[in-house]
């Protein structure tokens, strides 16, 4: 008999919740802070809302940890009709109290119900990609053990890959994802430095991919990258690709120049990603991207 499986996951994942075909899933909302006052995704308080903070007031916003007691409740809520639940958490690399709270929820709840973590090694539409791999597995494979689906779980991990273009890398130092020392690289030798988080790679962390003077170098790049990753793992269709943007006007250019090669690499299906409130924290104005599931 089928197991019915209800997941959870972060509202940094860089879809809609109606992009994502499956009822039985709820997205939990990050704090994020801009100066001492908490905010949380809705209509009113966007990535476009923050972007706007960040070019005219020149704010200073950083995210803070999944509450415990909400995902544990979201747990409580629906464990009477559901079977196993599927945590999907951004990179315990970039976030390992992330990763703890999930972990700790899991062990609350070990002898009533079971729960897998998935850590991603991924973050913002990497994270989407995974849940939507994991969708697909669900309905195509719904008789797998737990053990099963586990590892099943854990080979879209290590077959997600994605790639960022970060105009700022500012962003993401200030929120505690790079060093200073990187943060610095682009703004003191005036090039665009191309990041990534990559699948296969055991500490999930970012990762310099290269970097080049023009973001026409960079699109460039990002595809022969892909291409080369395909060829790497004996690839002739990508799955999925959905690709990362939403955070303002900067680089309009670039990002439409972009979208347009995307349209050129053998693939199943693309989706237009949307950014949210809290992977604006740290992409800053201009961001954007691409996340394959190979």
């Amino acid at each position: 008999m089928s197991r019915k499986i209800f997941i959870i996951v972060g509202d940094n994942l860089g879809l809609s919740r109606q992009q994502i075909n499956y009822d039985a899933l709820e997205i939990v909302k990050f704090p994020v802070f801009v100066g001492e006052t908490e905010y949380r995704q809705s209509e009113e308080y966007s990535a476009s809302w923050l972007i706007s903070k960040y070019e005219n007031e020149k704010v200073v916003a950083k995210s803070s940890t999944l509450i415990h007691n909400e995902i544990a409740e979201i747990v409580e809520r629906n464990r009477a009709n559901y079977d196993l639940f599927i945590h999907v958490v951004m990179s315990s690399g970039l976030s390992a109290a992330s990763f703890r709270v999930a972990e700790n929820v899991k062990k609350q709840f070990e002898n009533i119900v079971p729960i897998i973590n998935v850590d991603t090694k991924q973050a913002i539409n990497g994270v989407g990609n995974i849940v939507l791999g994991i969708i697909d597995l669900i309905k195509t494979q719904p008789d797998l053990s737990i053990e099963e689906l586990e590892k099943a779980c854990q080979q879209i991990v290590e077959n997600t890959f994605s790639w960022f273009v970060f105009s700022d890398l500012e962003y993401l130092y200030r929120g505690g994802r790079i060093g200073k020392a990187q943060s610095l690289m682009g703004s003191v030798l005036h090039i665009i430095p191309l990041l990534g988080l990559m699948g296969d790679e055991k500490e999930g962390i970012v990762l310099a991919q290269g970097k080049a003077r023009t973001f026409r170098q960079i699109n460039d790049m990002i595809i022969n990258q892909i291409k080369a990753k395909m060829q790497e793992k004996s690839v002739t269709t990508i799955k999925r690709a959905i690709t990362l943007q939403g955070y303002g006007d900067k680089n309009k250019e670039a990002i439409a120049e972009f979208m347009e090669k995307i349209k050129t690499l053998p693939c199943s299906e693309i989706i237009h990603g949307e950014g949210g409130l809290v992977d604006a924290v740290y992409c800053g104005p201009g961001a954007y991207g691409i996340s394959i599931l190979l």
